[in-house]
């Protein structure tokens, strides 16, 4: 009978011991996830931030294009 005891104590005693190294894991996958949503979210921003920059870029050089060529046209009349 002390045996059946004993064997029961020390199984609850792993599988708490068991359940709380699963928790840590889920947390360690957690802090992943979180990492992977900041690189994602700031991705995002990058985009929306740059997109706007290179075509006002886009627009000013094709605009500077522009005025050269009326420049020359305007020099060879």
């Amino acid at each position: 009978m002390i045996k059946i005891k004993i064997s029961v104590v020390i199984l609850v005693l792993f599988c708490i011991l068991g359940s709380a190294g699963c928790s840590n894991q889920e947390a360690e996958e957690g802090k992943g996830s979180a990492d992977r949503i900041t690189t994602e979210a700031a991705k995002k921003m990058e985009t929306r931030i740059r997109t706007p920059i290179d075509k006002a870029k886009a627009t000013h050089s094709l605009g500077d294009k522009r005025m050269k060529e009326m420049d020359k046209a305007l020099q060879t009349r």
